[in-house]
């Protein structure tokens, strides 16, 4: 069976900068890319195989949103995945899916994780969310859909900084974080910004924990909300794992994201995790000397549940299960 194909979902409001980002990381990556997009656009290069998906949202369960299959996206990620493995295709590797400019990403990744096929074919690698410095500030204060971008993205890209009516680098980094306490922003007009990083979700392996703002912040964003679940002993991995997959399956469509490192008990060795929704990325496992300084525990960002309901809901676990509990969730 061929590996999965890694897919980066790159989103951000009207008007980011995503196409020119996207535009800058096909030029600079020599290997063949899938892409899906809404609009074909002006991009048009040899070694891009592109699908195009028009706008369709189908409902499911209840009719919530947050658990909408993106039908449209799975029909074009099947052909795009049975065009490249059915004839070979150059052997695209890659594929990025740009979503448009008021996608809430949350449908895509729940297509991905409720479909078998996809599932065992695909491999999510990040969610990329664009931002630009001229109008972030607003947008975020005004736009459900760009607070739900930032929260569930893996990475930051902040586009237009050159520009004069960019927004202050401070106040622009305090508004991202207040949605998403611990994801790298970037740069992408810094000279050592590297596309192919930021695309591919290798900017994001090991970033650090961060306690969300104090204060109203850390609630603040249509609805969303980070808090710091603090794990500072090592755990029983097993155990652990049990509790955190029922936790997402159950509640998944209002966890947006959750990260963070746990020391493991079994090895002493501390083990990235992290999740977007329902859907978990492999653990990254790191040398203790790589993760000496950054504290253990778990950001989540959640829209409709709440701190004490996790802290609750790990405690009960833990105690059916016969063990003590860990340490709850620090005061935010």
């Amino acid at each position: 069976m061929s590996e999965p194909i890694g897919l980066t979902v790159l989103t951000g409001f009207l008007g980011s900068g995503k196409t020119t980002l996207l535009r800058r990381y096909l030029d600079a990556r020599p290997g063949r890319v899938g892409v899906v997009v809404n609009e074909y656009g002006e991009i048009g290069l040899d070694h891009v195989f592109f699908v195009h998906a028009a706008e369709h949202l189908e409902l499911m369960a209840e009719g919530c949103l947050c658990c909408a299959r993106r039908t449209d996206i799975a029909a074009a990620l099947h052909r795009l995945i049975r065009h490249a493995r059915g004839t070979g295709a150059g052997g695209i590797d890659s594929a990025v899916i740009e979503t448009s400019g008021i996608a809430d990403p949350a449908p895509i990744i729940a297509t991905i994780s409720q479909d078998p096929w996809l599932r065992n074919n695909v491999r999510l690698r990040a969610v990329v969310a664009v931002l630009d410095a001229v109008n972030a500030l607003d947008t975020l204060a005004r736009a459900p859909e760009a607070v739900r971008q930032v929260a569930m993205a893996d990475v930051v890209v902040v586009s237009k900084s050159d520009m004069r009516a960019a927004a202050d680098p401070a106040r622009l980094a305090a508004a991202i974080r207040a949605q998403a306490p611990d994801v790298p922003i970037l740069d992408a007009q810094d000279p050592g910004f590297d596309i192919a990083a930021a695309i591919e979700g290798r900017a994001n392996v090991a970033a650090r924990v961060v306690a969300p703002p104090a204060g109203d912040a850390a609630g603040a964003g249509h609805g969303t909300q980070s808090f710091v679940l603090r794990l500072d002993r090592a755990i029983d991995w097993p155990v652990f794992t049990v509790w955190l997959s029922a936790l997402l399956h159950r509640h998944g469509d209002r966890i947006l994201r959750v990260k963070g490192i746990v020391t493991v008990a079994s090895t002493g060795k501390p083990l990235v995790i992290h999740g977007v929704q329902h859907v978990m990325y492999p653990p990254v496992h790191l040398e203790p000397e790589d993760a000496r300084d950054q504290p253990r525990g778990l950001v989540f960002i959640t829209a409709g549940i709440g701190q004490a309901e996790i802290e609750a809901s790990l405690h009960r676990f833990l105690d059916a299960a016969g063990r003590v509990p860990l340490p709850g969730v620090a005061a935010s």
